[in-house]
């Protein structure tokens, strides 16, 4: 549940929890906020990229939902949602990250991480670093690089030895040697 395929439907249910609880919006949804799927990731990153001192953005993004009431105390409580549910995201990444640095034990090691979350997002990248030096031993250093289709690149790589190991094997059945 950290994917950007699912941080938009979090807050969505989270900003609709707060408006049925009269906290957002008058209490006034629309049929947008109110359906799922409809409160995409990349407004997340948005709303969390916008400036705040006028919330252009974010403004856009609610006339889009056609939420009609809204107001500084909505901009700022949807950010809040926003900023939460994106630490949280970035700080369960960060736990996987470190678990494997630090079973790893490495001093340096440079880890590639692939996502229109952590590519898109204006401040996923600082929280995952935040996150994992608070999690690793002491002495280990990283980087995280973005990689472009990291998961497709890989997988092309994993069929690759796959592949060459299957030649390997079947070249020293072919020899009479035994595998």
């Amino acid at each position: 549940m950290i994917s950007g395929m699912y941080m938009g439907e979090i807050a969505r249910l989270a900003i609709e929890r707060l408006r049925k609880a009269n906290l957002l919006f008058d209490g006034e949804g629309s049929y947008h906020l109110s359906t799922r799927g409809r409160f995409y990731t990349k407004y997340v990153s948005e709303i969390e990229g916008d400036d705040v001192n006028n919330f252009t953005v974010t403004k856009q993004i609610f006339e889009e939902l056609e939420l009609v009431t809204h107001n500084e105390q909505d901009y700022r409580l949807v950010r809040h949602v926003c900023s939460l549910v994106s630490k949280r995201a970035a700080y369960l990444a960060s736990a996987g990250v470190a678990c494997l640095l630090n079973r790893m034990d490495r001093k340096e090691t440079t880890v590639g991480v692939d996502g229109s979350l952590y590519r898109f997002h204006p401040f996923f990248h600082e929280l995952m670093i935040e996150k994992t030096k608070a999690l690793i031993k002491p002495g280990l250093h990283f980087k995280l690089m973005l990689s472009h289709d990291g998961s497709g690149k890989g997988a092309a790589l994993v069929a690759a030895v796959a592949n060459r190991l299957l030649e390997k094997k079947r070249q020293l059945t072919r020899d009479g040697t035994s595998v």
